[in-house]
């Protein structure tokens, strides 16, 4: 347990790197753009989404990944595992080996 969650902090530490790095990147191609006399085009921000969104994904496509989850969403692999796991300790959902499904609801 101690590993995952030395992991996460990893993998956040690596999005704040990630985020400064495409905040100088927009900042250098506007400033190129504007030498050129172009109109700048803003980086595309993810998008927000929320635990209902990523459980209608899953009831679409069980058994998958949180990296696929992400891609189908436009979201980031760390929001959505942030989510997942969220959604596991709620008992929403359940992991098998690194594949998300939503969890059997009683009736």
């Amino acid at each position: 347990m101690a590993r995952k969650r030395n992991t996460l902090g990893i993998k956040r530490q690596i999005d704040r790197e990630l985020r400064s790095v495409e905040a100088e990147r927009d900042r250098l191609l506007a400033a190129r753009a504007a030498l050129d006399g172009e109109a700048v085009i803003p980086t595309e921000k993810p998008k927000r989404f929320s635990r209902d969104d990523v459980a209608a994904y899953l009831s679409e496509h069980p058994a998958s990944t949180y990296t696929e989850i992400a891609a189908a969403l436009g979201a980031s692999p760390v929001n959505v595992a942030a989510h997942l796991s969220r959604g596991q300790k709620a008992g929403r959902f359940r992991n098998a080996d690194g594949k998300w499904s939503l969890k059997e609801q009683p009736r």
